[in-house]
């Protein structure tokens, strides 16, 4: 005896809805964060919008990282500031 069997029904495409948005914080930030950076050194200033993370090299040695760390983190959006 042969089994004849009917293929799945399609499934369909589930929906997706996309936002899109202009983002002026991040604009705002760098300037608050360059402002408190003024004194230093900065080489490279970074914003991974997917990773959400902020990225700064500071060139030199004669400063107290954990003092600029506090300082960042006192901007409004920066969130657990590591130093490496």
């Amino acid at each position: 005896m042969t089994t004849v069997l009917d293929a799945p029904a399609a499934v369909a495409a589930p929906v997706m809805t996309v936002f899109t948005a202009d983002i002026v914080e991040t604009v705002g930030m760098f300037a608050r964060i360059a402002v408190l950076l003024n004194p230093y050194d900065v080489r490279h200033l970074s914003l991974c919008l997917e990773a959400s993370t902020l990225r700064i090299v500071v060139a030199g040695n004669g400063f107290d990282a954990g003092r600029v760390a506090a300082r960042l983190e006192k901007v409004i959006g920066v969130l657990d500031v590591t130093v490496s």
